[in-house]
């Protein structure tokens, strides 16, 4: 789409008939017959939703400021700046039609130099060019006081593909025979991290095709998507980021992480790998294959490229024997200044440039000897301020019939890299019943602005499967042992009962006043709750939800039932305001018949009062 920019400028002369009485200052300054001209400079009109303005206003009276605004007050111009109230930068209204017109009030600030004037301007505002041309319904929904939806449908995908099976997932009781049968989707883990060195913020996204249990035969791999940011609020994914020039594909890569491995200064991409499942109708022939992590690493020339064989696997080349990692977290444990990582219970440790080698202890005879089995969550931080990070891991539930561990451990460090010699200390189990605790996802920040580091946990049921969202919060004592303190510091949680707790976990300031807030990236169809759970912190590590009305409903096509938003990727989309995020249409636009599709767009924040 093309869109025609004209730099208008607006004169507007006005006539004011001022009577005349004693004492009155303005009188005093004014004729009777006194006219203004108004000059506006640089309005671009058309112009697109959301796009950014620039416009100098002037008069023959070099006394006079300004004021700008909509006339219709329900709609708002964005993010209105000026130093002098003469030169104002804004952000257009965001519309979801094709066109829109706003009629743009400028005033003058009354003094007794300065006369009381407005005028209006016609303002055209177009719908975003985005690359899936979607155009929702409930346009009514798409905004609140503090967050709007805005470019739907700027990235996305689309699935074609179809499989035939029997699939009995979670459970051999659970089984169902599909014909013909469109492959399903998800936006599994989503990161932040800038990919370009660009010094803007971009976006990764591990997609999960499901059922993921197929028979290897019929599995589609899955796609590991980035999409870079212009700085300006737009995202895109341009194929020269991949040095293959195109995405890497993966049967299930999971838990993904940001961060530089080569030490360059640009951001590379790890995803732990869940192997190669499969489940058959009586589970007699379960298995689960080994396949490589995924690991993509800068080339110092703008690109990223699948340097996956880097990370050591004792199995030539056909991924670590451990089978499949459900977590993945990254820190420093052997102090040597650059970033290991943690997967599958191995401990890969980094020689600086991005090559891994498994460690001589946390490895697989390790889990195994001491029947911790593959975690389900972990992290690797600081927690008693060593300069080491520890190592922290929460096992999987139902364990009772092959292992006595307890829920999860730290390895608190000694101010040594000799993990052998470190404390292990037994962590806090979760709400639902010792072995009946997925620990999901976890995250770690200092909460309570006290100078160590605490602990978020997102824990869901074993049963029934993955019912609820739970927020264990993790308070540090100061040597470094974790203490579940949630009933004081985040006793309000509805979404423990009965929203589907599978998602990811992120810690970042959303609304700016110094404190990591939480955010929780769900997808649930029936509780009445956002997937995108926002959690503002107090500034002394107590929570509260926001409220469900503070946040805009899923663009809907016409047809869905349920418009609570799915996941919530926190970022910095357009360097304005606070916060915004990311998050999905999540099910099919249109021709749902013949295709399953997932559309992106963004959740601008329009205004930080929370």
């Amino acid at each position: 789409m093309i869109f025609l920019k004209n730099n208008l400028c607006h004169s507007i002369i006005l006539i004011f008939i001022v009577s005349c009485s004693s004492g009155g200052s303005v009188e005093n300054l004014t004729n009777d017959n006194q006219s203004i001209s108004i000059y506006v400079n640089g309005l671009i009109t058309p112009s697109a939703s959301y796009a950014k303005q620039t416009v100098e206003i002037s008069t023959d009276n070099s006394m006079c400021s300004f004021n700008i605004a909509l006339k219709d007050n329900n709609k708002k111009i964005h993010h209105v700046k000026s130093n002098d109230n003469k030169t104002f930068s804004f952000r257009n209204p965001i519309v979801y039609r094709n066109s829109e017109n706003h009629y743009l009030v400028i005033s003058t600030n009354f003094s007794n130099t300065c006369p009381q004037v407005s005028k209006e301007i016609n303002l055209e505002v177009l719908k975003s060019s985005t690359k899936y041309d979607l155009i929702p319904e409930n346009v009514d929904s798409l905004k609140t006081n503090i967050y709007a939806i805005n470019d739907i449908g700027f990235e996305g995908i689309i699935i074609r593909e179809r499989y035939s099976a029997t699939i009995c997932y979670p459970t051999e009781n659970d089984c169902k025979f599909y014909e013909n049968e469109l492959f399903g989707q998800d936006a599994h883990n989503m990161v932040q991290g800038d990919f370009n060195g660009d010094g803007h913020e971009d976006f990764a996204v591990a997609w999960a095709f499901f059922p993921h249990t197929i028979e290897a035969d019929q599995k589609v791999y899955a796609p590991l998507n980035i999409y870079l940011s212009d700085g300006n609020g737009s995202f895109e994914e341009q194929m020269n980021i991949y040095k293959s020039g195109n995405p890497p594909k993966h049967p299930f890569a999971y838990r993904t992480i940001a961060a530089d491995f080569n030490n360059d200064g640009v951001d590379d991409i790890f995803s732990g790998s869940m192997g190669i499942q499969y489940r058959s109708s009586d589970y007699s022939q379960n298995y689960i294959d080994p396949y490589p992590h995924l690991l993509l690493i800068s080339d110092g020339q703008g690109s990223l490229e699948d340097k996956s064989e880097q990370i050591e696997d004792f199995n030539d080349g056909n991924g670590q024997l451990c089978g499949f990692a459900h977590d993945a977290s990254v820190g420093d444990p052997d102090g040597d200044g650059d970033l290991d990582i943690f997967a599958c219970n191995i401990l890969n440790i980094n020689d600086g440039n991005g090559n891994f080698k498994i460690h001589d202890y946390i490895n697989l005879n390790w889990q195994r000897e001491n029947q911790y089995g593959n975690p389900m969550s972990s992290i690797l931080n600081d927690l008693n301020n060593d300069n080491f990070d520890d190592i922290v891991f929460w096992n999987f539930d139902n364990r009772e019939s092959w292992s006595s561990a307890d829920e999860g451990y730290i390895l608190l460090s000694n101010g040594t890299p000799i993990i052998r010699d470190w404390a292990k200390i037994t962590l806090p189990a979760g709400p639902y019943g010792y072995n009946k605790n997925k620990y999901n996802h976890a995250v770690s920040g200092d909460l309570n602005s006290d100078g160590y580091q605490d602990v978020v946990v997102a824990i869901t049921r074993d049963q029934p499967y993955y019912e609820g969202a739970y927020l264990q919060i993790l308070i540090n004592d100061g040597n470094g042992n974790l203490i579940d303190m949630t009933d004081e510091k985040f006793s309000e949680q509805p979404r423990s009962e009965t929203h589907h707790g599978e998602g990811n976990l992120y810690l970042r300031d959303m609304n700016l006043d110094g404190y990591l807030d939480i955010i929780h990236s769900t997808r649930d169809y029936s509780s009445g709750y956002h997937g995108a759970h926002i959690a503002i912190n107090d500034g002394k590590g107590s929570f509260n939800s926001i409220a469900n009305s503070m946040l805009p409903d899923r663009p809907d096509p016409g047809s869905n039932n349920y418009d609570y938003l799915m996941k919530s990727l926190p970022i910095n989309i357009d360097n304005e305001g606070c916060i915004d995020f990311i998050s999905v249409t999540d099910v099919g636009w249109e021709n749902s018949q013949n295709e399953t599709s997932n559309y992106f767009f963004s959740v601008i924040n329009t205004d930080c009062n929370f």
